[in-house]
């Protein structure tokens, strides 16, 4: 097999795919750090470091669990402990959370949070196919089975960011056409998540 077939089929790839994300999304809620006040610089660290913790446990999920006697002594045991927390920590969460804080530090910027939005549905979407150990063709079919509630959440991303740019959406008819339009997207978003 050549290396770009293995590429292809590889889960590193789906790895690649989500550290990358999350490190794209961390930056664009971040930029730029001088606006986000004193503790941006802060957040922005503990986010990154969400970030390689949740590629670390990406690249420790292929690694086989030791026995009950293969530590031995200080070194050892500390070594399982750090691989056991490594695998049991929430890291993707924390990314999405340091993330949603750092935008939260700036004044409003509804298209710029969308795309934020957008970018961490990627990133949640990659991270999850490489935990679960989803090869190629796998994936597609697991997002075929979701598209219709991607589409919906899109939408709704859409509508919210433009709801948000227009200065008087709250009142007059476009403000009412948009409340309803926001309405019925809503009930078709909840109707799709609904299992049948």
């Amino acid at each position: 097999m050549s290396g770009r077939v293995w590429w292809r089929h590889s889960l590193i790839r789906l790895a690649a795919a989500a550290g990358l994300l999350g490190a794209g999304c961390v930056a664009w809620a971040a930029a730029p750090v001088s606006a986000g006040g004193p503790v941006a610089p802060l957040l922005t660290a503990l986010s990154a470091a969400c970030v390689a913790g949740g590629i670390g446990q990406l690249a420790a999920d292929r690694v086989p669990p030791p026995g009950p006697g293969s530590y031995r002594g200080m070194p050892g045991r500390l070594a399982g402990w750090a691989l056991l927390r490594l695998r049991q920590l929430p890291w993707a969460e924390g990314t999405t959370l340091g993330a949603l804080a750092l935008e939260l530090l700036h004044p409003a910027r509804p298209w710029h949070t969308a795309v934020l939005g957008a970018a961490l549905t990627g990133y949640l979407l990659a991270t999850h196919l490489a935990e679960s150990g989803t090869a190629r063709g796998a994936a597609t079919a697991v997002l075929r089975g979701q598209a219709a509630v991607l589409v919906a959440g899109l939408g709704l991303l859409v509508l919210a960011a433009g709801s948000a740019a227009l200065p008087s959406a709250g009142t007059g008819a476009a403000g009412a056409w948009l409340r309803v339009a926001a309405a019925v997207a809503a009930v078709l978003a909840g109707g799709l998540a609904l299992p049948v």
